[in-house]
């Protein structure tokens, strides 16, 4: 089973009362600062960040990792950036379901659990055509056909995938195998949408045979919406 975790900012909102009104550059800083470490450092261990409300950050991970050594690592390597003391959940379970569990367990301070190897999907869905979208509307416009998009897969699939959006015109997915083939159908119900899956027992790799798949598709010239892929 993968790994779900949060990692939390304590007092997020107190810090950020305590800075004036003059703060949201500040923050946007730190956010952008706290999410790369982040990144960066679940990206060593073969796992994927995600932002989600950058307060709490999402992180994927493979059942293989050492919970307790990555929660001691990434507390340390968020030490020079975090305003606030952080706190780290590892839990076992079926995404999206297992994140109800997070609060429970970060009120108690860091928290893990062992998980055994289990495969993630992760459908990664993008705009056709989105460069001349862009170009004949500008970049608003096509920012919010995107945002339309994100709105609605929000509510739809709530109750089977994690919907996060990525920049540009790019969201990912994060689902079950077990609920791929419903979350596959909703997302290619639009007509200009095509759909790279990955589906591992290692995040990373997930993600990156989702863009595979994607790539695979385009130069296909787009005449099938999804394809999956599976990596060991």
């Amino acid at each position: 089973m993968v790994l779900v975790g949060t990692v939390a900012f304590e007092g997020y909102r107190e810090w950020t009362e305590s800075l004036g009104p003059d703060r949201e550059w500040f923050i946007q800083l730190v956010q952008a600062r706290t999410y790369q470490v982040i990144q960066s450092f679940t990206a060593e261990h073969d796992g994927m960040a995600l932002p989600l409300r950058y307060d709490i950050q999402l992180v994927l991970l493979p059942g293989s990792v050492d919970p307790e050594a990555f929660i001691n690592g990434v507390k340390e390597a968020l030490k020079p950036y975090s305003p606030t003391p952080v706190r780290v959940a590892l839990l076992c379970g079926e995404i999206p379901s297992v994140l109800s569990k997070v609060r429970k367990y970060l009120e108690l301070g860091d928290y893990y659990e062992e998980c055994e190897p289990r495969e993630i999907a992760v459908a990664h869905a993008d705009l056709n055509y989105f460069t001349h979208m862009t170009s004949r509307d500008g970049p608003y416009s096509a920012y919010v056909e995107v945002m339309k998009l994100i709105n609605t897969y929000v509510e739809s699939l709530a109750d089977i995938a994690v919907v996060q959006y990525l920049g540009g015109d790019n969201l990912v997915a994060i689902t079950e195998p077990s609920n791929l083939d419903a979350v596959i159908q909703e997302l290619i119900k639009p007509n200009h949408i095509k759909v790279g899956v990955g589906i591992s027992h290692i995040p990373r790799k997930a993600f990156s045979a989702a863009a595979t798949a994607l790539t695979r598709i385009r130069e296909g010239g787009r005449r099938i919406k999804y394809l999956v892929l599976r990596e060991g």
